[in-house]
């Protein structure tokens, strides 16, 4: 003799449907938590340890070009928090020789510069060129200018130079008035730009010595290089020095 199924008491089948809506919450909150700490870890990386700028003009010709897009090393020197312009922590100071991003006192932009002087040193400048505690930079001609703004003025010429440890290529075209010696104060630095001619740097009142806590981070390596040639292959993950 058969029997019919026992039907199956309504409160089971709402126990299954409230099982389902809670496993259904439970992901969405775990997928919410999944990208709301992908996206807390892009703001500390990006905050606090490594950012991409992207150069604009020819004032650090031949080392970085108008287009090169570097990344910089945030964390090199302090902690320098979006929207400001100082550091709010600085536990170290750059090297003589160093790329370093800066915020301009003149003008609040982001400007990138190599450091040639730091606090302690006198930097002079005698007949357009850079005397340091009062040795100056050798100088050895390399050449005419071949890449940038530099290229397009027959009279531009590279030159290898080197502060403290570091060796580096600068260049000019033309000679510009020598501007006061400065004592670096401690705690600032004193920047160049590797293109002498068209740069906007220590030279400048304006400018002058720059305090540490206005440094955003040193620059390391150019990952992105294209110009009106179109892409530079050969500049891709070049080490700045």
């Amino acid at each position: 003799m058969s029997t019919a199924p026992e039907p199956v008491p309504s409160s089971s089948r709402a126990r299954s449907l409230s099982d389902v809506e809670e496993s259904r919450w439970e992901r969405i909150v775990a997928n919410m938590k999944t990208i709301g700490g992908a996206v807390l870890l892009a703001l500390v990386i990006r905050t606090c340890l490594f950012e991409a700028f992207e150069i604009e003009g020819p004032s650090m010709e031949p080392t970085l070009l108008n287009g090169d897009r570097v990344v910089v090393s945030k964390f090199s020197f302090g902690l320098f928090l979006p929207l400001r312009d100082h550091a709010e922590l600085t536990w170290s100071s750059p090297n003589v020789g160093d790329v370093v991003i800066i915020k301009s006192p003149a003008d609040g932009v982001d400007i990138v510069k190599r450091v040639i002087g730091v606090g302690g040193d006198f930097i002079e400048m005698r007949n357009d060129r850079v005397y340091r505690n009062g040795q100056p930079l050798p100088l050895k001609d390399m050449g005419a200018c071949e890449t940038g703004i530099g290229s397009l003025q027959p009279e531009c010429r590279v030159f290898e130079s080197q502060v403290g440890d570091r060796n580096f290529l600068m260049s000019k075209a033309r000679g510009s008035p020598d501007p006061m010696p400065v004592h670096v104060p401690e705690g600032h630095i004193y920047v160049l730009g590797d293109h002498r001619d068209h740069s906007n740097d220590s030279r400048n009142p304006m400018v002058g010595a720059i305090p540490i806590n206005r440094i955003k981070g040193r620059a390391l390596s150019i990952y992105w290089s294209s110009g009106p040639e179109g892409f530079r292959w050969k500049r891709m993950l070049h080490k700045i020095i």
